[in-house]
């Protein structure tokens, strides 16, 4: 007896439990009379995010479809976008195509527990079912209308002008913390049924998947210890590699964040595990090694390469070419000598030119000597 009284209301949590939506639901109410499906499809979240964001559309404000999902058949995909999405507009149909089609409203609900799920079933009788998607979660729109539910539903041009902005409406709705909203459903569902008859307005009710935005929340507060841990322990290292005292403490220069490399190590071991050797470009050596003192800064004294072929395919395997380098960890190659040397010349060559046109075109303006003009005869 015991046993039984134990187990009653946890079976009785369990058929609420079952009872509740597992995955998002999507109501219609179009102007153009379909069929409905015996057995509503199930389709992938993208997708269906994709066809209600269409459905939010505009000219002025146009949504992509995106790419299939790849465990869907294409085909089956294109059926899919052609029974829900908002049908296409013709290419050459000019700007008063857009003033008979019917207004768009989408009304999202989150939260939905069980009680409640059965409270909005009730609430929109003979609604037809259009799709199911699990783990279809918030869609990435903005609510677009802060009036109340009854102005905000209504399409007509002057009872709605201050709550509609454009051709399509976006509501959403948390069900947990406003329970009047199922009854506003239920007593604007008439209305809502009139304005898709005459081809006012379209309605698609979402019940929105929460066990989605439950573990996006998860998800995000995971990846915000991740890089809090990470953060701390990198900042951890900087000190230590830094600020360290006799021991070798290592410091990755390359390990991301902080990507400033220290002027000092405490160690010739330290400064040539954080930098590689100095890129197999220098040497590390103690800046205060020659003064007789107990500081110690190492840091990497870069020099210069000499390589065959100048380093690249093609090049002559008998000549030399030297480089020099510079940097932190000795990471960069120093061509300062070579850009002002051709810095240089470039500026005194063009400097060059513009004199000689110059002076050119100042001799040219002198006028000739009269000398010139004595040997001639004027003709009679």
């Amino acid at each position: 007896m015991k046993l039984n009284s134990f187990l009653l209301p946890a079976l009785a949590g369990v058929a609420a439990a079952d009872s509740a939506p597992r995955h998002a639901e999507a109501y219609m109410l179009r102007h153009a009379k379909q069929a409905s499906p015996a057995d509503p499809p199930s389709i992938p979240n993208s997708l269906a995010e994709a066809i209600l964001l269409q459905r939010l559309s505009s000219p002025d404000q146009p949504a992509a479809l995106g790419q299939i999902p790849q465990s869907l058949d294409e085909d089956d995909a294109v059926s899919y976008i052609n029974q829900f999405a908002k049908p296409a507009r013709p290419l050459f149909d000019g700007l008063d195509a857009d003033a008979d089609e019917p207004k768009q409203l989408v009304i999202a609900f989150e939260g939905v527990t069980a009680s409640q799920y059965e409270q909005l079933k009730a609430a929109i009788p003979r609604v037809p079912l259009a799709f199911t998607a699990p783990g279809l979660g918030r869609l990435p729109a903005k609510v677009s209308s802060r009036c109340a539910f009854g102005p905000s539903i209504n399409p007509k041009e002057s009872d709605s002008s201050r709550c509609w902005s454009g051709k399509t409406q976006y509501l959403q709705y948390d069900v947990a913390k406003d329970g009047n909203i199922i009854q506003q459903l239920s007593l604007n569902l008439a209305a809502l049924k009139s304005y898709a008859n005459e081809g006012l307005m379209e309605t698609t009710i979402v019940f929105l998947d929460s066990s989605s935005d439950e573990l996006r929340r998860r998800q995000l507060n995971f990846q915000k210890d991740r890089v809090a841990g990470s953060t701390a322990a990198s900042d951890k290292t900087f000190v230590s590699s830094t600020h360290g005292g006799q021991g070798d403490k290592v410091y990755d220069a390359f390990a991301g964040r902080p990507t400033a490399v220290p002027s000092c190590f405490a160690s010739q071991n330290a400064c040539e595990t954080a930098t590689a050797s100095c890129s197999g470009h220098g040497v590390c050596v103690d800046r205060w090694g020659k003064d007789a003192t107990d500081r110690t800064c190492f840091f990497c004294h870069c020099g210069k390469t000499v390589e065959k072929g100048g380093g690249y395919k093609g090049g002559d395997e008998q000549r030399e070419h030297v480089y020099y380098w510079g940097g932190a960890t000795c990471q960069k190659r120093d061509v300062s000598t070579p850009f002002w040397l051709f810095a240089g010349v470039s500026i005194t060559l063009v400097a060059t030119i513009a004199f000689s046109i110059g002076l050119l075109f100042t001799v040219g303006e002198e006028k000739l000597p009269g000398v010139i003009g004595a040997g001639v005869s004027r003709s009679k």
